[in-house]
This record gives structure tokens, C-alpha cells and sequence, in this order.
């Protein structure tokens, strides 16, 4: 590829850093993804852990404060309610690793069909998660996600285990930590970042004004 093809690709998509347990990236998720669409963008999905990154770069987690985190588990139910999207707040937050591993592996196994299974698997996982209450670090009840999506229970079994989706993740954790990734969601385009679902309209407004005429639906 050449570097003015490289140049294009990047102008063509979106690349949205998220952690499968953040209620904020639920909540921005269906959004940036019809957003991708209408404006012609792909949306390349990197499932990250945030306390992985957010140890790398020095910086606490976001409920480590009781007053921060009495404000943001009010803030989730508030925006919830606000953009029309059922949430159940977990008693506990789940760990995302093993969502996120099956991720990558699946992504790997199914390059063809990952696209739209993709972002089915991903809304599955966040609907398990914040709508039903499901510990989406349970193995049982990733098999189901993946299985509701259209991934056979034989390819999603082992897929859990499998190594490939380890080294993807690592990888995934190192290149957000490498962009300055702090936050979930956090995404890329046309050399700029955003943070969370609040900045969906401002991202919006930007790609009106880059792209005119650019929206396809």
C-alpha cells in the first residue's frame, strides 16, 4: 500500500478504543456505529481493558474515588434514560478480559463473516452485561452471546481458550497506550480524538464539515 493509499484508508475509518465493561462505551456504541455508516466510515472495533492502559499511563481507574464514583454511577443511569437505552447498573463490574479475548479470537477465525457478526457480538456482549445483569466474565455466558449472534457453539467453545485472542489484546492494550488512549470509549479520525459518548454530536459536527455531501443515509 502506498503512502497515499495508507493516507485514504485512515481518512476512511474510525478507530474506537473501548472496554466491554464501560456503560459509557455502550451507550456510544449503536450510535458511532450508525454514525460510521451514514458518512461512508468503517469502524474499526479494538476491544481494550482501561485498567490496563490506565496503569500503563499512571492514572487511577474512574470509580477508585468514592465522590467520583458516586457522581458517575448517578451519571450512567442519567445518560442511560436520556438516550433512550435500558441499563441495569452491575452490582459489580465485570472483568472484560475473557469478552475481550473471545473478540479478537473470533475476529481471526471469521474474517470474512466479522464485520457485522462483530458488531452483533459486541452489542450482545453490552446488552448481556448492562440490560440483563449477566457476568460476561462467565465462559457459559459468552458462549450464549456469541452463539445468540450467529457464532457456532463448536467455533465459540474453544475460541475462549485460545491463545491467538490473548496476543491480539495485548497487542490491542499496547497500540491504545502507544496513541495516548485514557478513556472508554475513545476514538480516532482524520488525526483527531474523542472521549466518551457525550462527544458523539461534536464528532458528528466534525465529519459534516470534513465530508459534505459525504452522507450516504
Amino acid at each position: 500500500m502506498t503512502q497515499a493509499q495508507e493516507a485514504q484508508a485512515a481518512a476512511d475509518t474510525v478507530d474506537f478504543y473501548f472496554d466491554l465493561a464501560s456503560p459509557y462505551a455502550y451507550f456510544a456504541h449503536g450510535a458511532i456505529t450508525a454514525l460510521a455508516r451514514r458518512h461512508g466510515l468503517q469502524l474499526r472495533r479494538r476491544p481494550v481493558l482501561l485498567w490496563v492502559l490506565l496503569k500503563e499511563l499512571g492514572m487511577p481507574t474512574p470509580l477508585d474515588h468514592a465522590a467520583k464514583r458516586s457522581y458517575l454511577e448517578h451519571d450512567m443511569r442519567r445518560s442511560a434514560a436520556c438516550l433512550g437505552l435500558p441499563f441495569q447498573l452491575p452490582q459489580r463490574f465485570p472483568a472484560s478480559h475473557a469478552a475481550a479475548r473471545l473478540y479478537y479470537t473470533l475476529q481471526a477465525q471469521l474474517p470474512q463473516q466479522w464485520p457485522a457478526l462483530g458488531a452483533d457480538f459486541v452489542e450482545a456482549v453490552f446488552r448481556a452485561c448492562f440490560v440483563g445483569g449477566r457476568d460476561i466474565a462467565d465462559a457459559a455466558t459468552l458462549v450464549e452471546v456469541a452463539t445468540s449472534v450467529g457464532v457456532a457453539v463448536d467455533e465459540a467453545g474453544p475460541a475462549l481458550q485460545a491463545e491467538a485472542g490473548r496476543s491480539a489484546l495485548r497487542l490491542a492494550n499496547a497500540e491504545a497506550v502507544q496513541r495516548g488512549v485514557w478513556g472508554s470509549p475513545f476514538w480516532f479520525w482524520g488525526g483527531e480524538s474523542f472521549f466518551g459518548a457525550d462527544r458523539l454530536p461534536q464528532f458528528e459536527h466534525r465529519l459534516k464539515q470534513a465530508l459534505p455531501g459525504r452522507q450516504i443515509r
